[in-house]
């Protein structure tokens, strides 16, 4: 199905909706998650994530800060220059956030001065990108039709 959008090369970020087609449980159960930017950008990425997106921050430190996303799900921010691991600057990282109503996040962020792509379907659902400062993608989408 070359032709078909819905049908593209990259990974579904949904595609953890799709059934367990494995028979046996998972030998490891995850209770809480957390996504760590390392960046040398980090008042930017602080303000972009607080202010611009509007997360809630759920801890905060000089050099480190913590959003909740959803509860325990969380994505924080850390000043490459304090910690053990150098930024990352975006590579090979995309952040795939379920939204309600991913056509009102994206006229919500736009608002706030966010650059975002057009909205596309990718297997029947809405969605969009972002980049924030240190070059990180976020996708956007929704289940609606």
């Amino acid at each position: 199905m070359p032709n078909d959008p819905d049908h593209g090369g990259e990974a579904p970020c949904w595609a953890h909706l799709v059934g367990d087609l494995d028979e046996h449980p998972a030998p490891l159960r995850i209770a809480a998650t957390n996504t760590i930017l390392y960046t040398d950008r980090w008042s930017e990425l602080v303000d972009f994530y607080r202010t611009r997106v509007g997360l809630r921050t759920s801890m905060e430190r000089d050099w480190f800060i913590e959003f909740e996303l959803h509860p325990g799900v969380h994505l924080s921010v850390a000043d490459a220059h304090r910690a053990s691991i150098a930024s990352g600057d975006g590579a090979g990282l995309t952040l795939s956030w379920c939204v309600e109503d991913a056509v009102a996040v994206r006229d919500r962020l736009v608002a706030n001065e966010i650059e975002a792509s057009t909205i596309h379907r990718r297997w029947g659902s809405p969605g969009f990108f972002v980049f924030d400062p240190a070059g990180n993608r976020i996708e956007f989408w929704s289940e609606q039709p």
